[in-house]
């Protein structure tokens, strides 16, 4: 069982990133593996996602039609996505080696992936991430398609700032997985997909920007 972790706006703290690396050398796993460990010791803190985000609402505790049922998207690496079940492990005392942080994240090399933090339409609305479309990744004139779509279990979650409601909504995650070609780990391009609210998200990536 995973720990429990602080809530959105603590993830979406500060934290640093550099361009995309498709495999991790034994330096760069060590360092991922370090940072990670590092950033459990302030349990106080959460994990950094900000250097990661490529949208998140102005204000994440509180609800707002416009926005749709998405709060945030965020990107995840080799390096990233390793340095996080690292991060985990010290969190839940649960130690590991490198390796093994590795292999937990379970995303391959030349693999990105792409988090999608949502809520349900109603306090009620536990089926929201079945109402996601499918992904398309465009990098250069390349459409890719996810090679694997992954929804998370919900759980309820508050929204205190929300204007004339509880602001109470079931939260999860939907993550689309891509597998990239080897010409293009430092491309640009967007992210496109449709909420559960029919809201449709075109998302600018630059895979230059995240280790």
């Amino acid at each position: 069982m995973r720990p429990l972790l602080p809530p959105l706006l603590a993830l979406l703290s500060a934290g640093s990133a550099l361009a995309y690396v498709p495999v991790l050398n034994a330096a760069l796993l060590q360092s991922a593996f370090s940072e990670g460990q590092h950033l459990a010791e302030n349990r106080d803190s959460g994990y950094p996602l900000k250097a990661y985000t490529l949208y998140a609402v102005p204000e994440t505790l509180k609800l707002e039609p416009q926005n749709g049922t998405v709060d945030a998207v965020t990107i995840g690496t080799p390096y990233e996505r390793t340095r996080y079940e690292s991060f985990l492990s010290k969190y839940g005392e649960d130690p590991v080696t490198p390796q093994q942080a590795r292999q937990r994240a379970e995303l391959p090399d030349y693999g990105v992936e792409f988090i999608v933090f949502a809520h349900g339409l109603r306090p009620d609305d536990q089926t929201f991430l079945d109402h996601f479309s499918a992904a398309r990744l465009r990098l250069g004139n390349v459409n890719l398609r996810p090679v694997a779509t992954q929804k998370s279990e919900v759980s309820l979650s508050s929204y205190p700032r929300t204007v004339g409601e509880t602001g109470f909504r079931f939260t999860g995650t939907v993550t689309y997985r891509f597998q990239l070609p080897r010409n293009l780990t430092a491309a640009k391009g967007t992210l496109s997909f449709t909420d559960a609210s029919g809201k449709a998200f075109t998302l600018p990536v630059n895979l230059a920007l995240y280790r």
